[in-house]
């Protein structure tokens, strides 16, 4: 009655009459007038019922129209692209050193499940403004100029130059993994262009490489397009190499050919670790979520994970329900996640168990081998100055950070980055070792943190070049008992 009189009331509100109406209530007339008013109470009611259950009824509406407010860890796995970012990157402080050159490795951008299904309009950048942004920034790499000024091997000839707008594909980025490039790109040039890496009175050597898939030549392309396009007068043109798997190796001397199946048997032991070592309560949950159709291919966590990013959390959607009343949840997510970083660095330190610690190994190498090459490329040569660009996969960067010692969230988050700095002394250029390296991962310097740098950063806060050279020419596979890559990988393939 409450709900009627407040309708009634409202309809009424200008009528001087109303004590009139109440008086006339038992005649006749008042009781038609009753009998009306009570129609228009039901009426109203019935019509707010069903605009109600339009905008809130609906289960599927509310998902698919509402944003969720997604935790801070979250929004960093997914790198939503309002975050703010604030680094470490950059010439340090210390005037009596002279930045020659820097390496960085990204994983790619955000991308679809590997384990997906096709969506038209799924992948459609959220912000209105990040969707124009991506339109200009397509414009800009189908231009004659940017197409000039990128080359690139002959295994990226039928790649595209940049993802669909809106499409989910399994594996392929999206618009906002391209733009999560395009914004890395003009971090590391604002804290990279003033720097002595650009003096005119030096040359600049610059070298990309990407892995075979198209999620990460395309991000070497954004990537590329706002650190280097926009320094083109320095560097008029940029080839960006083939990798010959996902661990960025581009010489003979890095080469592991039994590396893919080991890669294969790490994945099968992955899971088979899950089942049989990781806590009762996730499996449970792990099994039950399967019954979402979704999830129904998951077999590992990684995979879960995989596929809550790509469909509902880099989505902004809410979380899935499955079952009878059963809902997955942040919770239960940040333990996969906890729980796939446990796994990876015991599976790493046991070496006779599994094959992770002998993979990673070799996987870290390649990049590792080419940062060695540019060190001796900069101590043989004082007026060249190197950029190496690396476009791979969390399993590039997590072998890199496993095998250095470092601890890291695995897996590590899209546009994820580890850059490496070469500094030489300006004054005393005879010194025994004229080449030091900053380490840094996602804007932390880890220097401290690395392996064979620990006891050796007393200078400016470097590590001498040739403690990494040391490593990786001597001790790097003395954890497997042999002394070379060639003694792991051919006696393997033999």
């Amino acid at each position: 009655m409450g709900f009627c009189r407040w309708i009634w009331d409202s309809v009424d509100v200008a009528n001087n009459q109303h004590q009139q109406r109440l008086l006339m209530s038992y005649s006749p007339q008042g009781k038609m007038r009753q009998m009306r008013r009570l129609r228009f109470c039901v009426v109203a009611l019935v019509v707010m019922l069903v605009t109600y259950w339009f905008i809130f009824g609906d289960e599927d509406s509310v998902t698919t129209r509402s944003s969720p407010v997604t935790p801070p860890e979250w929004a960093e796995m997914c790198e939503f692209l309002e975050r703010k970012w604030q680094g470490s990157e950059g010439q340090i402080a210390d005037t009596g050193f002279r930045l020659r050159g820097i390496a960085i490795g990204f994983r790619h951008g955000e991308r679809s499940p590997l384990i997906t299904t096709y969506d038209r309009e799924g992948c459609l950048p959220f912000r209105e403004e990040d969707r124009k942004d991506f339109q200009q920034y397509r414009s800009l790499v189908s231009s004659d100029d940017f197409q000039f000024f990128l080359r690139h091997d002959k295994m990226f000839e039928n790649f595209a130059f940049a993802p669909s707008h809106s499409e989910c594909s399994p594996g392929q980025m999206t618009a906002e993994g391209a733009l999560q490039h395009v914004k890395l790109g003009n971090y590391m040039r604002k804290k990279y262009s003033s720097s002595s890496i650009f003096a005119p009175e030096s040359r600049l050597n610059v070298f990309v490489t990407s892995s075979p898939f198209n999620r990460t030549y395309q991000s070497a392309i954004a990537f590329t397009s706002s650190f280097l396009y926009p320094l083109r007068v320095t560097i008029p043109q940029v080839f960006i190499r083939a990798s010959n798997f996902t661990f960025m190796c581009t010489s003979r001397d890095c080469q592991c050919y039994p590396a893919k199946q080991w890669r294969l048997q790490y994945e099968e032991e992955h899971a088979q670790y899950f089942r049989e070592r990781s806590p009762e309560h996730l499996r449970v949950i792990a099994a039950a979520l399967k019954t979402h159709p979704n999830f129904n291919k998951t077999i590992d966590p990684f995979q879960m994970i995989d596929v809550a990013l790509g469909s509902y959390i880099c989505r902004r959607r809410a979380l899935p329900c499955f079952g009878k009343g059963n809902c997955l949840d942040y919770g239960f997510m940040s333990e996969l996640v906890k729980e796939t970083t446990i796994r990876g660095q015991v599976m790493y330190d046991e070496q006779s168990r599994y094959i992770a610690q002998k993979l990673q190994l070799v996987e870290a190498y390649g990049v590792l081998y080419h940062i060695v090459e540019a060190v001796e490329k900069l101590r043989r040569f004082a007026h060249t100055n190197i950029i190496q660009v690396f476009s791979g996969h969390d399993v590039m960067l997590a072998p890199l950070l496993r095998v250095m010692g470092v601890p890291f969230v695995d897996p590590p988050h899209y546009a994820s980055h580890i850059v490496i700095e070469f500094y030489e002394p300006i004054i005393s250029s005879s010194a025994k070792d004229p080449i030091h390296l900053r380490f840094i991962y996602n804007g932390v310097d880890i220097t401290n943190s690395i392996s064979f740098c620990e006891s050796h950063t007393k200078e400016a806060g470097l590590c001498p070049a040739q403690q990494l050279e040391e490593f990786v020419q001597k001790r790097i596979f003395s954890l497997l008992g042999v002394s070379s890559l060639r003694d792991i990988c051919d006696i393997a393939a033999q």
